[in-house]
Order: C-alpha cells, then sequence, then structure tokens
C-alpha cells in the first residue's frame, strides 16, 4: 500500500530543502499540511500541487520576458505568494541606479515581504502598497493604485504604483508596476506657487 501521508523531513529531502522551510511554508499556508498530534503531515496529493503550481510561474516568467523588455515602467510579476518571478530591465536598471541589491528586490525574492519589513519615512507607503497587493492576489479586487514619494538624497521624486491581476489560467499571478509622475507633480507644484 502507498502512503498518502508524508512526514515534513520526507518532503524536505525530496525537495532537497531544509525541514525548516518546508515547517515554513506549511505555516504561510503555501503547502497545505496536516497536524496530527505534534507531527506535521503532507499529502502526496497536496505534494504534487505545490510543485505544479512552483512551475508555472518559471515557465510563464519565460513567455513573459518579451512583453516586459518594451515597458518604460518598472514592472514586476509575482505569484500567488508574493514572490517575484520576473522583471523587466527598467526594473533592474532603478534597483541598480538607487543602490538596490537584486538578490533584495529582484526574482526570486518575496515582494509582500520587502514591503513588510520597509523602515524609515517612506514605511507607510510600502505597507499600503503590500495591503492592496494582497487584495488583488486574493481576488478581491481587479487592480490597485497607489502614489507615493521615493525622495532620494540627491531629487525629489513621486511614483505610482499600480498592481493589475494578470489573467492567467491556474496560477494567480499580478503585475506590479511603478512608475515615475516626478515631471507632473511638479509642475503642479509650480502652478500652485504662481
Amino acid at each position: 500500500m502507498q502512503r498518502d501521508l508524508l512526514s515534513v523531513e520526507e518532503v524536505a529531502e525530496y525537495l532537497g530543502v531544509n525541514p525548516v522551510t518546508v515547517y515554513r511554508w506549511c505555516r504561510e499556508g503555501r503547502l497545505p499540511c496536516v497536524r496530527i498530534g505534534k507531527f506535521w503531515r503532507v499529502r502526496q496529493q497536496a505534494l504534487d500541487v505545490f510543485l505544479q503550481d512552483s512551475e508555472r510561474p518559471a515557465v510563464l516568467s519565460e513567455r513573459l520576458r518579451p512583453v516586459l523588455a518594451v515597458l518604460p515602467a518598472h514592472v514586476a510579476v509575482v505569484d500567488k505568494t508574493g514572490t517575484i518571478i520576473a522583471v523587466n530591465e527598467a526594473w533592474k536598471a532603478f534597483a541598480e541606479a538607487n543602490g538596490g541589491n537584486l538578490r533584495k528586490v529582484g526574482e526570486g525574492v518575496n515582494y509582500l515581504e520587502v514591503c513588510d519589513s520597509a523602515t524609515g519615512a517612506q514605511s507607510d507607503g510600502a505597507a499600503t502598497f503590500a495591503e492592496g497587493l494582497r487584495s488583488v492576489l486574493s481576488d478581491g479586487r481587479e487592480e490597485f493604485t497607489l502614489e507615493y514619494p521615493c525622495h532620494s538624497p540627491s531629487e525629489r521624486r513621486w511614483f505610482v504604483g499600480r498592481v493589475r491581476r494578470f489573467p492567467a489560467s491556474g496560477t494567480p499571478l499580478a503585475m506590479v508596476a511603478h512608475e515615475s509622475v516626478t515631471d507632473r507633480k511638479l509642475l503642479e507644484e509650480r502652478l500652485e506657487n504662481q
């Protein structure tokens, strides 16, 4: 008889990851688990679905690259957990030009965690943006938009961030785009001061 329930250690060994990672996936709800006494178990079928969902974004990100490449806004595509599966060149260039590390804001990074851990003067905007992204990923809304300041030490800047559900079958995805609206904001300021 084939076993339907696998231990966390068996899942970790099969996937080649640390058991702590599997426990985290269970706590986050990314991998459906069952608690029996003090032990966590994973159904074989749940593991199969988890693996299929993990494969789809990788394939899709390759298909998206030509589309993302021509967009002038800083664009990332995130999966249902908020993990970035693809970014365009404008996203990478902005990160590099502003001292960002792509290992912290690029593919494979959880965008929601980046927003949630933001500190400083503009962290309230990051928290609001994370809430908007979550609402789109959970089918609460089709899109979310937020205009926010993003000043650097050398210049005053404003952006509009947009999140839109990506019409894809299977795994929920969202496109996150940040576009500069600095010229408009500066013009508005000049007009107000006249």
